[in-house]
C-alpha cells in the first residue's frame, strides 16, 4: 500500500533531526511490548469485563491479529493470537449484541481479493471467526455505526483500487447476530480511498462518513440520509499530496464536527473546520516539524492535558511521533515531539490509538506499532 512505500522514499529525509521540533513532557519514558512480526494497525477496546483497557493489532505479515490485555495499570499482559490472513486494518464493536467487543478486520489480498472479516468477542479476550465479505483487490481501512437506524452495528470499508479497478467505498448492513449483508457501494474511480471516519457531520443525529482519497489529497464527505443511504460525496482539499488517515471530532465544542487528516506527502495534520451544515471551510495544514523529515501516518483525537481543550496526537512512519495542543477554537500549537521509535529513526508507527491503560485515571495514554521491529510503544500520560 502506499504509506508503506514511504519508509523508503523518506530515508534520506530522516538523517537529520528537525530544527525547532521541541520535545514534550506529556509522556513518561516509552516502554515497548512484542506485538507479532510486523503490526501494522491498533485499536484501543474493552476486550474483557476486567473494565481495563486493551490493545488489538493486525500483524499482517504473520497472518494473525495479536491481543494485549491491559493490567489497568499502564502494563500488558502476554499477546494472545489468532490467524486472519493479512490483516492490515480493524476495529471494534459488538455486531452480535452480547454485550462482549467484536472486531472488524479487513484483509489485504490473503485470498485473492481483500476481505472484511468478523470475529466474535467472549468477553475474556478471545476471539472467534464468524464470517467473511469480498472487498476489492486493495482494501483498506474500516469504520462502524449504526448507519441505517435499525440499532444494529454497521460496517463501511474503502478500497483504494489498482490499475484499472477503480476505488470504491463499501457499506454493510448488520443484522445483529454477527453477519452483515452488502447494501451499498460508491465508485470512485482515480481517488484511492485510503481513511474512513464514521460521525455526525450535518447535525442530524445520523452517522456520516469522512473519506481521505489518496489520489488526489482531498476527503470526501458522505451525509448519511437515516437510512443508510448516501448523497452524492462532496470533496475538500485536504492539502493536496497524499491524504491517509481521518478523524471526525468537534475541536470547538460547539456541536459541530470537524475533520483531522494526516496529509502523508505533506508531512502535515490537516484541519477542516465544520460551517455546521455538513459543509467545510479550507483546510489548514499544521507541519509535523520545521523541515520535511517525516511522513504523517495517522491521526488520533483526545484531550492529552485534561484543558478541555482537543488535541491531536500524529503518526509518523519514520522517526518518532508529533503532539499538538489545541487552543479550543479548532487551531493548534506548533508540534512537540514524542519520542516512540527504536534506534536511530527506524520504522516507526502506521497508526495510532489512545485510551486510559490506567484504569479510572482519564488521562489517555497512546500505543503506536513500530511496524519494522514488531512491538508497541506505549506512552503513558503524566497528568
Amino acid at each position: 500500500m502506499s504509506r508503506t512505500l514511504w519508509i523508503f522514499l523518506l530515508v534520506a529525509a530522516t538523517l537529520s533531526v528537525c530544527a525547532g521540533y521541541a520535545h514534550s513532557g506529556q509522556f513518561k519514558k516509552t516502554t515497548y511490548y512484542s506485538a507479532g512480526r510486523r503490526p501494522f494497525a491498533v485499536v484501543a477496546a474493552h476486550f474483557t469485563r476486567s473494565g481495563n483497557m486493551d490493545l488489538a493489532f493486525a500483524d499482517w505479515l504473520s497472518g494473525q491479529i495479536v491481543i494485549l490485555l491491559g493490567n489497568g495499570d499502564g502494563t500488558f499482559q502476554t499477546p494472545r493470537k489468532f490467524p486472519a490472513p493479512s490483516p492490515i486494518e480493524l476495529a471494534a464493536g459488538d455486531f452480535n449484541e452480547d454485550g462482549n467487543l467484536d472486531l472488524a478486520v479487513v484483509e489485504a489480498n490473503g485470498t485473492g481479493d481483500g476481505a472484511l472479516m468478523i470475529f466474535l468477542g467472549n468477553g475474556e479476550g478471545s476471539f472467534k471467526f464468524s464470517t467473511s465479505y469480498p472487498i476489492g483487490v486493495a482494501s483498506g481501512f474500516v469504520a462502524v455505526a449504526d448507519f441505517n437506524g435499525d440499532g444494529h452495528l454497521d460496517a463501511a470499508v474503502s478500497d483504494q483500487g489498482i490499475d484499472s479497478t477503480p476505488g470504491d467505498v463499501i457499506v454493510f448492513f448488520g443484522n445483529g447476530h454477527g453477519k452483515l449483508s452488502r447494501v451499498a457501494k460508491f465508485k470512485l474511480p482515480h481517488q484511492q480511498p485510503t481513511g474512513i471516519a464514521a460521525g455526525d457531520l450535518n447535525g442530524d443525529h445520523h452517522p456520516d462518513l469522512a473519506v481521505t482519497l489518496a489520489g488526489s489529497g482531498s476527503v470526501a464527505v458522505f451525509l448519511n440520509d437515516g437510512t443508510g443511504k448516501f448523497l452524492k460525496p462532496v470533496s475538500y482539499n485536504a492539502g493536496g499530496g497524499e491524504a491517509e488517515d481521518v478523524k471526525i471530532a468537534d475541536l470547538r465544542n460547539d456541536g459541530r464536527n470537524d475533520l483531522v487528516i494526516a496529509n502523508n506527502s505533506r508531512s502535515a495534520v490537516g484541519v477542516l473546520l465544520n460551517k455546521g451544515n455538513g459543509t467545510f471551510g479550507p483546510v489548514t495544514l499544521y507541519p509535523v516539524c520545521q523541515s520535511f523529515c517525516q511522513a504523517a501516518e495517522a491521526v488520533v483525537v483526545d484531550d492529552f492535558n485534561l484543558d478541555g481543550k482537543l488535541d491531536v496526537a500524529v503518526a509518523g512512519h519514520i522517526g518518532d511521533s508529533s503532539l499538538y495542543y489545541g487552543k479550543g477554537d479548532g487551531t493548534f500549537k506548533p508540534a512537540v515531539r514524542i519520542h516512540n521509535s527504536i534506534g536511530n529513526f527506524q520504522n516507526s508507527g502506521p497508526s495510532i490509538a489512545a485510551g486510559d491503560f490506567i484504569t479510572g485515571n482519564q488521562a489517555p495514554d497512546l500505543a503506536i506499532p513500530i511496524e519494522l521491529n514488531g512491538k508497541v510503544a506505549i506512552m503513558i500520560n503524566t497528568q
